[in-house]
Order: structure tokens, then C-alpha cells, then sequence
């Protein structure tokens, strides 16, 4: 793969895709649990609903954990790979990333579909809410990556 204009605008449309795709996943179960509910009702502060305690800490650590192996992926990239080679893992670390956001999103689904208690589902609403702001945009590629001089001026050449 070289760094030619066109390649790099693939990687754009490449990564939007797989951004898109992993959100729908829990957009889609979401929807389809709600229209598979008889009767759902929204409960915030229900002292015996155990599954909030999980729920909670599986979203807490899915941000952590999506950070975290984000940010150590970005390090590993040694400054003297290629642009596109940069790309590819940076393509990686941020598939790592999106995952662990919509695992807990998922989680939240489901726990929907058993409770039916719509608090499950807002916060699957919320989680893809937070999925939808870590969209890749090139001047986030270009910051995370620290790319300078003529890598910046490729990544700019994008449109």
C-alpha cells in the first residue's frame, strides 16, 4: 500500500464503515428488543434490580479498558513506519476501541430484553451516543498518530 490520495481516502471510507457497521449492531438489537417487549416500563431507582450493579461497572470498564488499549496500540506505532502502515494500525487500535464501547452497549440490550425495564435501553442509547463521538475524523487520525510534515500534508490532501 502506498500513500497515494486515493489509498488514503479508502482508509477514510474504510474506518467510517467499520465505525457505522459496529454502531448499528447495538441500534439494531436495541430496536428489536423494544418492538419484541409486551410492556416496557422505565424503573431509575429499583433497590432490588441487581443487574444495574452490573450493568454499571461493565459500562465503567468497557470506556476504561476501550481507552486504555487504545492509547497502548497508538504507542507501539514506531515513528518511521510508512504513512499507510500507520494507518493500518491506527485502523486497529481504533476497531479495538469501538468494540469495547459496544460491548457494553450490547450488555445493555440485553439486559433490556430480560427486564424490560427501559433504563437498559437508554443507556444502550447513551453508550451509542458516546460510539457516534469517537467517529474518526482526520484531524484526530492526524493528533493521534502525530503526524508532521509531508504525512500531515497527505493526510490534508483527503477529502
Amino acid at each position: 500500500m502506498n500513500d497515494s490520495k486515493s489509498e488514503i481516502s479508502g482508509f477514510f471510507k474504510r474506518i467510517n464503515l467499520i465505525h457505522k457497521a459496529i454502531m448499528a449492531s447495538p441500534i439494531t438489537l436495541g430496536t428489536m428488543f423494544y418492538f419484541m417487549t409486551n410492556n416496557p416500563y422505565l424503573l431509575i431507582l429499583n433497590t432490588r434490580d441487581m443487574l444495574l450493579v452490573i450493568v454499571i461497572p461493565v459500562i465503567i470498564l468497557g470506556i476504561y479498558l476501550s481507552d486504555l488499549l487504545f492509547k497502548k496500540k497508538l504507542s507501539s506505532i514506531a515513528a518511521d513506519l510508512s504513512l499507510p502502515k500507520k494507518l493500518e494500525r491506527f485502523q486497529t487500535a481504533f476497531l479495538l476501541k469501538i468494540v469495547f464501547l459496544e460491548i457494553p452497549a450490547l450488555f445493555s440490550a440485553a439486559v433490556f430484553y430480560l427486564t424490560q425495564n427501559l433504563l437498559y435501553l437508554i443507556i444502550t442509547v447513551g453508550m451509542v451516543f458516546y460510539m457516534s463521538l469517537q467517529a474518526p475524523k482526520k484531524e484526530h487520525i492526524i493528533r493521534a498518530l502525530d503526524l508532521r510534515g509531508a504525512e500531515k500534508y497527505k493526510m490534508n490532501q483527503v477529502d
